[in-house]
């Protein structure tokens, strides 16, 4: 478990005193700061009241917005703000508020940790906050002063991987397809086609090199793909084979697994479990072993076997090596890396069959670790001493380096004579490099151009605990404990001057121990970092040799989690409810089993799949009453529990509590024998007269005798061999001597395709289809069936139901009905199981709802799970819901790198914070407690009443200028109607052209009271209604004023505002000899081009044409005639224009948060109820199938990530 502990100060904060809130600004109508201020004692005030539980964030909202003119950006006396605090405690609506309406620092951080919002969010387990400041554009990269980001903070509090094997992630060129069809990628992606192919295959090593790829999965089975040209693939032909296929050895593997592989640019090398080697390929280095040398093997081919335990296998291009901890065996190219001497003869440059090295003393150490490059070989032993097979030499480069767990070779120069140059095409010169890892996650490097084992320091400022290594020419690739995934570039180490003026003196002080000097940074290679993305359960990494295609191994998804346990079964209940509950009058059964005095209402199907008697018997009968004779009626009743529940009380062990049962025990006992009668008789006559008798009374008095043979009569084999084994004494019934076993029920368990001459009812399936059924089971195990074939809903025999669904969901449903299982379901189809689960919550089939989620949580991905949270939500599948959300918060990283929780609604990520807290331990402590001296609730609650607060309400951001040297325009306004022509709302964004000459603006002030605005347009609104009517009478208008109402209208002739779509009005050329109109000199003149112009008008609204006829009477008022071609005036009060602008937002939120499954189910159900009304061939109406108008939608507007 990982606890990280913060700063002292994130919990002790110090905040104003009694006195100081007094003067704090909560009974004034305004914020008494400005624009500018920076007030600590503001900041502790709200981040104070943040952290208060009970009150709403609308409320807190309001006493944000007049506590301080700037709330959004003032700091308390630790460095936070606002919106640190309301992200901290989970206030979504206040940080929507503040970075949307009061334009806040979305990445601003504090001055404790270096956190920002989104940081804070993360580590307080606030979800749902977390996902919707990603939504409004903060970074996931940024670093805190611990050099981690937000994904890095959720990592730490996840879980680490383990090294079981896993999925294969794979990304680079691909110009061979040694990772598949797929293109060349820049990010780490599922190797889809392997994975769907082989689903249950885990994968545990990868191999790849130029031309092809292989893979080792935990089931000990070898794939390979890429270029086959030479066999490289072992899979029997040199074609390209793009998507992985199973390597096939041969018949001496005799079920052993492949443990291990290797691949260079040619030929591969497989270790199996039992100790042989395979090797498949081009031979033109000898590297297969095989003697004589083939040119090429198509199929792995076994060497032979080596009499020393063999544990590892490597290669290079020119040679192959097999190692033990007492053996080491290399064969191939002898050019120096071999560690065999060389003659100049022609037939010993090339070792063909595998020999041992002899130039590293193998007697009194064992090998740990061996690793291969084209040009060299590395030997690491158990002493921690690491040699180089190299240049004909056996060097050594570390000594007792005892915790080295892993090492890795690239590169090396090839030595080769003279004569044998011309059979290479090419030679090795790759700078040769040994990296070595060990168990404590440090990163050890020796280079040839720097021979010194020198210890690796990262460029991230943080630690890094490293796990496996492989290196490239070009690059070192680690992954890390917590499964990060890294490429680090190896810097080159800057090598001390020695200064030979500089003498210094012997002594201890100068003297450095070898563990300080080690550590010196000087002695210390610098190696660049660059994380890979999408990587967070990293176990192993790979690449080619040219560092051009890369693969990673990660551990599967977390599912350390157990389903809830299902609800238990109730098909014998249910059947055993049929049985007590059946009527003569019913529509259900269809036989009537006439015994004694006694009639049993049952059904055929039921009781001929137990008994065979009956089976016969009702294919020859088809009468409805079945008359039996010579069976008790309690026997028979017994007989029936049995055929319908799988047991009696005859079969149950204990005590006989049945009374017909027990008065069936003393039934014809016979008197007890008179003394007097036998004292002259002999023993002989005595039990001659006695034994019929006894044995008459004794088969009434053992019911469950009779019971048994009453089975064998009517040929119910496992009732009576379940009698057999019981016996009755003193009305207990219980096991006979030596036969004890288990006393369970048998499972009831029905055919549904048996008997097919008993089926009487079909059910109807929405695409036309039919499936036979048998009445009996489905009013036994369904309510909704029962009340159907019932006679209080059906005034008839009912042998037709209809199910709104298709037929494979609904047969899904009648096999559970008979079995009490889906077993037989293919639980990779998730859309199916969606439908079956959808139709047992329809139908309250509890059993089948809680089997079908079950089926749903192993199908679990990281792909699936958003969309199976959001389905478990609206189907109130609980259970299928808490695995959903246990599976989410374990990874939970992968799922806010990919952003996949964005389509999940409000309410449900809530209940996923919830969750996320109460199940993650370490995050416990990390909550923010409401301070002692915050406001009373009361007063914040007061502000929303004594002030018109709206969230909509947007603070304008003005950038402070330079002052313009232009002289200010100053407008007169003489009247009202002018003042009214010349307001604005402020709520609009007002967008600026660089290219239209500046209007000087006449305030400098960058935030607007919002309540002085509302209260100067009501107070105007208000005088407007008190003005005189206008007159009755028709105004005429002069022939002065004639021509220009013609030319252009006024805005007051226009509503006042022009409408955004419409063209500007222009004025004639001699529109300066006329009177001069009032035009509102806040509005800026946008210059148009002509072809913008003509766009603009044809995109406006055409004035109505229609001819006026002049009025009889003149003086009468005559109604203006609305135009056709727009919408009539409507005077809406600013509540309703707030009201309307508000629904316009919500509509918005409501498309641009819908999931796309809902749409697609909404599509759906169109082109259903289009084929129902069979609306394209229907021609004497009109039928019109469309979604509901939500209404008006308001504009998206672009929300800036930070402020100026």
């Amino acid at each position: 478990m990982i606890v990280r502990l913060r700063k002292a100060s994130a919990y002790t904060v110090s905040v104003p005193t009694a006195f100081d809130l007094m003067s704090s600004p909560l009974s004034n109508d305004a914020p008494d700061c400005t624009i500018y201020c920076k007030s600590t004692q503001h900041g502790d005030i709200i981040n104070a009241a943040l952290s208060k539980r009970s009150i709403s964030d609308f409320d807190l909202c309001a006493f944000l917005n007049y506590t301080c003119t700037r709330c959004e950006s003032v700091r308390d006396s630790v460095g936070r703000t606002a919106l640190h605090v309301a992200a901290s405690c989970g206030r979504i609506e206040v940080v929507r508020w503040l970075v949307c309406n009061r334009h806040a620092d979305i990445d601003a951080k504090d001055k404790e940790s270096g956190y920002t919002a989104l940081h804070r969010s993360v580590f307080y387990g606030k979800i749902h906050v977390a996902v919707a400041l990603i939504k409004l554009g903060a970074s996931v990269t940024d670093l805190d002063f611990d050099s981690l980001t937000v994904l890095e903070h959720a990592m730490k509090d996840g879980l680490q991987p383990e090294n079981s094997g896993g999925e294969l992630y794979s990304w680079g060129s691909n110009n061979n397809n040694l990772l598949g069809p797929q293109q060349s990628r820049e990010s780490p992606e599922l190797l889809d086609v392997f994975h769907k192919e082989y689903p249950h295959e885990c994968v545990k090593q990868i191999c790849i090199d130029e031309f092809h790829c292989v893979i080792i999965t935990n089931s000990g089975k070898a794939f390979s793909c890429g270029h086959g040209q030479g066999g490289r693939l072992g899979l029997g032909v040199e074609h390209t084979v793009v998507s992985p296929r199973a390597i096939s050895f041969s018949d001496a593997l005799k079920g052993d697994v492949i443990i291990q592989a290797s691949v260079s640019r040619d030929h591969s090398i497989f270790l199996c479990s039992d100790g042989y080697v395979y090797t498949c390929g081009l031979n033109a280095n000898r590297v297969l072993g095989i003697q004589p040398p083939p040119e090429k093997l198509l199929v792995p081919k076994q060497v032979k076997h080596f009499s020393n335990e063999i544990k590892g296998v490597c290669t290079g291009r020119y040679h192959s090596v097999v190692w033990g901890p007492k053996s080491l065996y290399t064969w191939g190219l002898n050019a120096g890396q071999l560690g065999h001497k060389i003659n100049n003869k022609v037939d010993e440059q090339y070792v063909v069959t595998p020999k041992k090295v002899k130039m590293i003393n193998l007697d009194e150490v064992d090998i740990r670790i061996v690793a291969a490059s084209d040009g060299a070989t590395a030997v690491c032993t158990e002493r921690g001493d690491i040699y180089i097979l190299h240049e004909h030499l056996c060097r050594k480069i570390a000594s007792r380096q005892l915790n080295v767990i892993q090492i890795g070779i690239t590169g090396g120069k090839i030595e080769i004579p003279s004569s044998a140059q011309q059979l290479l095409s090419t030679k090795s010169h790759w700078e040769l490099k040994v990296v070595a890892l060990t168990n404590t996650g440090n990163l050890l490097l020796w280079q040839q151009s720097d021979p010194q084992l020198c210890r690796c320091i990262f460029s991230i400022n943080r630690a890094i605990v490293v796990k496996q290594v492989a290196v490239n020419i070009n690059e070192v690739l680690l992954v890390t404990d917590y499964g990060e995934a890294f490429r680090g570039h190896i810097s080159q180490r800057k090598k001390r001057q020695s200064n030979s003026h500089i003498v210094e003196k012997p002594g201890k002080g100068n003297e450095k121990s070898a563990f300080h000097k080690f550590l010196e940074k000087d002695d210390c290679i610098l190696v660049q970092l660059r994380k890979v993305g999408k990587i967070h359960r990293a176990v192993s990494i790979q690449s080619d040799p040219k560092g051009k295609d890369f693969c990673v191994i990660q551990a599967l998804p977390y599912k350390f989690f157990e389903f809830p346990e299902i609800v238990e079964s109730e098909i014998q209940k249910h059947l055993e409810s049929l049985l007590l509950e059946a009527h003569e009058s019913d529509n259900v059964h269809d036989v009537v089993f006439n015994v004694g005095h006694r009639n049993f209402p049952a059904h055929r199907f039921i009781i001929a799949k137990t008994s065979h008697y009956f089976e016969t018997l009702f294919s020859q009968n088809h009468k409805k009453v079945v008359v039996l004779k010579d069976v008790h009626d309690a026997i028979f009743e017994q007989f029936l529990f049995y055929v319908y529940a799988g047991s009696c009380d005859l079969t149950r062990c204990g005590e006989l509590k049945n009374e017909s049962l027990r008065n069936l025990c003393q039934k014809l006992e016979a008197p007890p024998p008179n003394n007097t009668d036998t004292l002259d008789i002999s023993a002989y006559e005595y039990y001659k007269k006695t034994k019929p008798s006894q044995g008459h009374d004794s088969q009434f008095k053992n019911p469950v005798r009779l019971l048994q043979d009453l089975a064998k009569k009517f040929e119910c084999k496992e009732l009576h061999k379940r009698l057999s084994n019981l016996e009755m004494h003193r009305y207990t019934v219980k096991f006979k001597h030596g036969n004890e076993f288990k006393d369970a029920v048998p499972c009831v368990k029905f055919n549904r395709t048996m008997f097919p001459n008993l089926y009487d009812v079909t059910v109807k399936c929405r695409d036309n289809r039919e499936i036979k059924a048998h009445k009996c089971i489905l009013a036994a195990r369904l309510e909704y069936f029962n009340n159907m074939f019932s006679m209080r809903w059906a005034g008839s025999e009912t042998s037709e139901v209809s199910l709104p669904f298709p037929k494979s969901t609904a047969e899904a449903l009648l096999e559970f009905l008979y079995t009490d299982s889906l077993s037989y379901l293919n639980t990779t189809d998730i859309d199916h199981i969606f439908k079956i689960l959808i139709l047992a919550d329809q139908l309250f089939v509890l059993r089948l709802k809680e089997q079908c989620e079950l089926l749903l949580t192993h199908q679990l991905t990281l792909k699936n799970a958003v969309q199976l949270l959001s389905f478990a939500d609206i189907y109130n599948a609980i259970k299928l819901k808490h695995c959903c959300m246990k599976f989410i918060t374990m990874n939970f990283t992968a799922f806010l790198e990919l952003r996949s929780l964005d389509e999940l609604s409000d309410d449900l990520l809530r209940n996923l914070s919830e969750f996320y807290f109460q199940d993650k331990q370490e995050i416990w402590c990390r909550v923010i407690t409401p301070y002692s001296t915050a406001p009373l609730d009361e007063e914040i609650a007061s502000l929303t009443s004594l002030h018109n607060f709206s969230l909509d309400d947007e603070v304008e951001l003005k950038v402070a200028t330079k002052p313009s040297q232009k002289r200010k325009s100053r407008v007169h306004k003489s009247s009202l109607s002018e003042k009214n022509q010349s307001v604005s709302s402020d709520n609009d964004t007002i967008i600026q052209f660089p290219e239209v000459p500046e209007v000087i603006m006449e305030s400098t002030k960058s935030i607007v009271n919002v309540s002085d605005r509302i209260k100067s347009i009501t107070l105007a609104s208000e005088k407007i209604k008190t003005e005189d009517i206008e007159s009755q009478f028709t105004k005429l208008s002069s022939n002065r004023n004639y021509d220009s109402s013609n030319s252009g209208k006024s805005f007051n002739e226009e509503n006042d505002f022009p409408q955004l779509h419409s063209p500007p009005h222009y004025f004639s050329s001699n529109s300066h000899n006329k009177p001069t109109q009032k035009i509102d000199t806040k509005h800026k003149i946008v210059r148009v081009s002509q072809k913008q112009r003509k766009r603009l008008s044809s995109e406006s609204i055409p004035n109505s044409t229609l001819p006026e006829s002049p009025p009889k009477n003149p003086w009468k008022t005559i109604p203006d005639i609305p135009s056709l071609a727009s919408s009539p005036d409507v005077k809406s009060s600013i509540t309703a224009i707030i009201s309307d602008e508000r629904k316009q937002k919500e509509n918005l939120v409501k498309i641009t948060t819908k999931l796309l499954s809902f749409t697609q189910i909404e599509d759906r159900a169109i082109d259903e109820l289009h084929k129902f009304y069979n609306s394209d061939n229907v021609t004497d109406e009109i039928i019109t199938i469309e979604r509901v108008a939500i209404g008006a939608i308001a504009s998206p507007v672009w929300v800036p990530r930070t402020k100026f």
